[in-house]
């Protein structure tokens, strides 16, 4: 039901937030994630499920999770900039012992 508003905000430069995610995204993101356009007739398009949308460079993709120390696999990490702005005592101490 997301990805029609999400195509919206791909042809229209509008920003998109998903919220509340848990570890696994949803694989019909992974085109927009990876950037994955081509240009055709000097516009970039891309494609998203069945259709072929314009992309807009002023589209903004955000995405929030409640989760305090979230494990996304490496591919997730590659494709998109993990920011983490929630610091609770547990997250920390978890976040220590990844690096030990």
């Amino acid at each position: 039901e997301y990805i029609k508003f999400l195509e919206l905000a791909i042809q229209y430069g509008k920003p998109f937030l998903f919220e509340n995610l848990d570890e696994e995204l949803d694989p019909m993101i992974d085109p927009v994630l990876e950037k994955r356009y081509v240009f055709v007739n000097g516009q970039k398009m891309i494609t998203l499920g069945d259709n072929t949308l314009e992309w807009s460079d002023n589209f903004t993709l955000m995405m929030t999770t409640k989760l305090s120390n979230p494990k996304y696999t490496p591919e997730v990490m590659g494709k998109a900039s993990i920011v983490n702005c929630v610091i609770t005592l547990e997250g920390l101490a978890s976040q220590l012992l990844n690096v030990v």
